[in-house]
């Protein structure tokens, strides 16, 4: 079993200003939950942004359109009482894993 260790502050810098440009590129767009660390990207494992949303699909959508996501490349997922919307995107360069939770409608 491998540990990774823990990125540094400094490593993750480029994630950071990527994640504060963004609040000045968007300052409106919903934010429930912003994290920085380490992303599983269809590119591979990297230094990236997670977006989620644990409200609305309606604010998964502001988000895609923002960051120019095709409609095409999101993956929705239903479990027994959840259900997700995933797509990813870069932004100045950093990966963006963006996520949405959802009750499943009956």
């Amino acid at each position: 079993m491998s540990h990774e260790t823990a990125m540094s502050l400094g490593e993750q810098r480029r994630a950071i200003e990527a994640l504060a440009a963004l609040a000045t590129a968007f300052p409106i767009l919903p934010s429930d939950t912003l994290t920085v660390g380490r992303v599983i990207a269809p590119s591979g494992v990297a230094l990236g942004i997670h977006v989620n949303l644990h409200t609305t699909f309606a604010d998964f959508e502001a988000w895609r359109e923002a960051l120019r996501i095709a409609a095409a490349d999101v993956h929705h997922e239903e479990m027994d009482t959840i259900q997700t919307l995933r797509a990813y995107a870069v932004f100045n360069g950093v990966d963006v894993e963006l996520t949405a939770f959802t009750p499943r409608s009956p």
